[in-house]
């Protein structure tokens, strides 16, 4: 996987490239570890500060936002992260007014960067507390504080982020029952706490960090002669998230043909144009720019199929593998087939049977048309409002996350271990169910990594104090709890077959679900990460709270 480092070239990266075209050679650069915490693009730390107003009722009002981001001694995307800080609060909530002021801080620290749930990690946290203290200010249920202000499909943000799906609702209810809300929440022991918390994250940007008219993706598919089998070219990064298996199931379902007829050629931006695995982009807009080729392709083919038969091509598809006609359930292929075996004298395994395979159709379009290939390409509409920064968190579509978690917190050591997670993510449409169901448990065993264990120490004078993984500590198996992965379909109109991002959105609630976890098992609100035994035994002391 990448989560965020991988969307930067850094000096050393590009130095190496140099190298290989002086030399001829190839170049490997390798780090050690002390050398990653020192160069590469993790998250920035964040100060918030935030003021929200609400009606008597639950209402929310209004948001006063105020963030300082430590950006370390570079740019890197210090300025697009500071950005969507601020735009992506502008929901998944009705949120009428909303003012941000954010400043991107030089310190003499390592460049930060973009890292999984840009920008929008931490923001999240503090806000998801301050709704939580709201709903026990009002003594209303905090599920029920959320869904009562929730957006809906259709509706539109302050910051002119436009909802065309929206199933955060149908999360919310899902982890709900889920997790056994009601009969837990407010009747467990102390020490015992349960907490939720919602998010969402954008399904690609919408602008290119240089705003311009390119496409954002294209791909190329061609058939081979023989018509057995479909290649996909395509610039798109596989880099662990599953895009190549996406996008040859994009093809095969559009073609109407078995996966295993499909091979895919990717990561050569020689092939086509895409701009790379960041911002959860890859699924919906390099899928649409497959389906739109594999949409050509076979419009090709059922052209000829149809000339031949003399048909309405718009009575003809494929599927399963075989020509289907409309209203029809067998036709007479015996002259395609007798034309078929004539070009294929002495083959292997010449079709039989009463249907026409695509394989047969695809020979038979070679013969008439010369080497069947079809383009596709994709870019998302004018997005965004008229004002600084509106073009930060526009996207075709928002995916979402609700989560419910649970912790145990020890008085004596300060210790907070989590025992329940149950996560429910609108991806739109699974395309492919367990990989969607990888990324919302990556994303939950990042979240509680961040949220418990992960931090980069720097002494008065800049020095790095973390230097290997005995002293930054991550998340390990022994770590994680018993997770519930619930899927929510809302049929996204903007992406291929309905799907959406989840690469991302699923992080969003974890850290702020189980902040509101520890202070329901503790009475205490802790604002600072992560939650060391040292800092939550420190927060219990000064409360008087501790064993």
């Amino acid at each position: 996987g990448g989560f965020g480092p991988k969307c930067e070239a850094t000096p050393l990266e590009m130095s190496a490239s140099f190298l290989a075209i002086k030399t001829g050679c190839p170049v490997k650069l390798t780090y050690s570890r002390e050398q990653v915490f020192l160069h590469s693009r993790a998250r920035h730390q964040f100060f918030h500060e935030m003021t929200t107003g609400f009606k008597k009722d639950g209402t929310i009002m209004a948001l006063d936002h105020t963030c300082r981001l430590d950006g370390g001694a570079y740019s890197s995307f210090g300025i697009a992260t500071v950005y969507y800080a601020g735009s992506l609060l502008g929901a998944p909530y009705r949120l009428p007014n909303m003012k941000y002021d954010g400043t991107r801080i030089y310190t003499n620290k390592p460049a930060c960067g973009a890292q999984r749930g840009h920008g929008g990690v931490a923001a999240r946290a503090c806000f998801e507390q301050q709704l939580d203290i709201i709903a026990e200010e009002l003594k209303i249920d905090p599920i029920k504080l959320r869904m009562m202000n929730m957006m809906e499909t259709g509706d539109t943000s302050c910051n002119a982020l436009d909802m065309s799906s929206l199933g955060m609702k149908e999360c919310v209810e899902a982890v709900k029952k889920g997790s056994k809300w009601q009969t837990k929440k407010g009747k467990l022991p102390d020490g015992k706490g349960i907490g939720m918390a919602c998010g969402f994250f954008v399904s690609g940007a919408g602008y290119p960090i240089y705003r311009s008219d390119t496409f954002h993706s294209t791909a190329e598919i061609k058939v081979a002669e023989d018509g057995g089998t479909v290649i996909l070219r395509s610039g798109i990064a596989e880099i662990g998230q599953g895009a190549d298996t996406m996008v040859a199931m994009i093809t095969a379902e559009t073609l109407g043909i078995p996966l295993s007829d499909v091979r895919v050629d990717s990561g050569d931006t020689d092939y086509s144009v895409d701009l790379g695995a960041y911002s959860s982009r890859q699924t919906l807009m390099s899928g649409h720019a497959t389906k739109d080729a594999a949409e050509n392709v076979k419009a090709q083919i059922l052209e000829v199929v149809a000339d031949k038969l003399q048909m309405d091509v718009k009575n003809l598809d494929f599927k399963n593998g075989f020509v289907k006609v409309k209203g029809r359930k067998k036709l007479d292929f015996a002259k395609f087939r007798d034309y078929y075996r004539k070009e294929h004298r002495g083959w292997p395994n010449l079709p039989e049977g009463d249907e026409l395979s695509f394989t047969e159709a695809a020979r038979m379009a070679y013969l008439e048309k010369g080497t069947i290939v079809g383009t596709g390409k994709y870019k998302p509409p004018i997005l965004g409002g008229k004002f600084k920064g509106a073009a930060v968190g526009t996207s075709p579509a928002y995916g979402g996350s609700a989560q419910v978690v649970e912790v145990t917190v020890d008085r004596a050591t300060g210790k907070i271990t989590v025992d329940d997670m149950t996560d429910a993510h609108d991806c739109g449409l699974a395309i492919n169910k367990t990989m969607v169901e990888g990324q919302m448990q990556g994303s939950l065993s990042m979240g509680l990594g961040e949220a418990l264990f992960e931090e980069v120490k720097f002494d008065e004078k800049g020095a790095l104090m973390t230097p290997s993984l005995g002293e930054y500590r991550i998340a390990t198996a022994l770590d994680m709890p018993n997770i519930d992965t619930l899927i929510i379909e809302s049929g996204e109109p903007n992406g291929p077959f309905g799907a959406k991002e989840v690469g991302e959105g699923a992080i969003m609630p974890t850290i702020p679900a189980i902040l509101n976890a520890v202070y329901d098992a503790t009475g205490v609100r802790i604002t600072e990460l992560p939650l060391t035994p040292e800092r939550v035994l420190l927060a219990l002391k000064e409360a008087g709270k501790n064993a």
